[in-house]
């Protein structure tokens, strides 16, 4: 089934026009429930989705671990996604970009040292960690990752060696060499306040990355329907502006220190503006940031 899909697509990536893939993809969003859909009026307190903390989505992720681990090991590139419903060893650009944009962060932040202390936010059952010692074995890592309960609870088994903390006051009660959100910060509906909480969390490096961010449109809301990664359920998110973020940012005494494009982002059915996913490496001015 899995083998049958793949060439499917395959197939199609390399003999249908790209766009009329994306026409008949956008065409879909009219007739089921979108993967991407816009929600306007900003974050609705009414609006009821089961999010993340969902059983059979922490099962699905523990039973593709140890393929996940396998697929890091080697000499292949690293065009590999724990999210892939079918195979973490995807080959695609957008996740190889993904991964390698992380690595350089990561050995930016480790440069000259033998140990570093990271602190994963929505790190799911520690799939980074895995990924940080496979591209540099030679460091010592001091994991925490912070996650909600069941995600905490499989971290544990399959990490025992790893902090994994359910509550963000423990996470929030130290500093770390390494903050890192991959496609987290997104899901807070008061993101400017967990932005404020990982940026003093930050000693000195803060990256945030794998977000969809926008250039004109201001800030949106949008619904995620991820059924194509196996995940039977649904969660919002921010679709940022990239000036907001960043001046956000800048306001708390942070510099930005490289800006990563990884891959145009999916479509927003009815989206006011269609964005990019991108990554930020910031690091602190001084040793104060402004509260």
């Amino acid at each position: 089934m899995s083998g049958d899909y793949a060439k499917l697509k395959k197939w199609t990536r390399n003999w249908v026009a790209p766009g009329v893939i994306g026409f008949a993809q956008k065409s879909l969003d009219f007739i089921r429930p979108a993967p991407w859909e816009y929600v306007s009026g900003g974050w609705p307190s009414s609006l009821s989705t089961r999010g993340w903390n969902v059983a059979s989505v922490v099962e699905l992720q523990k039973a593709k671990w140890p393929v996940y681990a396998a697929s890091l090991q080697g000499t292949g590139p690293l065009g590999v996604n724990h999210e892939s419903r079918w195979n973490p060893t995807t080959g695609n650009l957008r996740d190889h970009n993904t991964l390698v944009c992380y690595a350089y962060v990561l050995a930016l932040a480790a440069h000259g040292a033998n140990r570093l202390s990271l602190l994963d936010w929505g790190g799911g059952i520690g799939h980074y960690y895995l990924l940080s010692k496979a591209v540099l074995p030679g460091v010592e890592f001091d994991y925490h990752c912070h996650d909600l309960p069941l995600f905490c609870v499989a971290g544990r088994e399959v990490l025992p060696e790893a902090h994994f903390l359910e509550r963000p006051e423990e996470c929030f009660a130290r500093r770390y060499g390494l903050v890192f959100a991959s496609s987290s910060l997104w899901y807070a509906e008061a993101w400017t306040s967990l932005l404020d909480q990982l940026i003093r969390a930050a000693d000195p490096y803060l990256y945030v990355t794998r977000m969809i961010f926008v250039e004109h449109a201001a800030s949106y809301v949008a619904i995620q329907r991820p059924s194509e990664a196996g995940y039977q359920t649904e969660y919002l998110c921010w679709i940022l502006n990239r000036d907001e973020f960043l001046n956000q940012v800048f306001s708390k005494g942070m510099e930005l220190l490289r800006e990563f494009l990884i891959c145009p982002g999916p479509h927003i059915h009815r989206g006011p503006e269609q964005g990019d996913y991108r990554g930020f490496l910031f690091r602190k001015k001084s040793g104060r940031v402004s509260g």
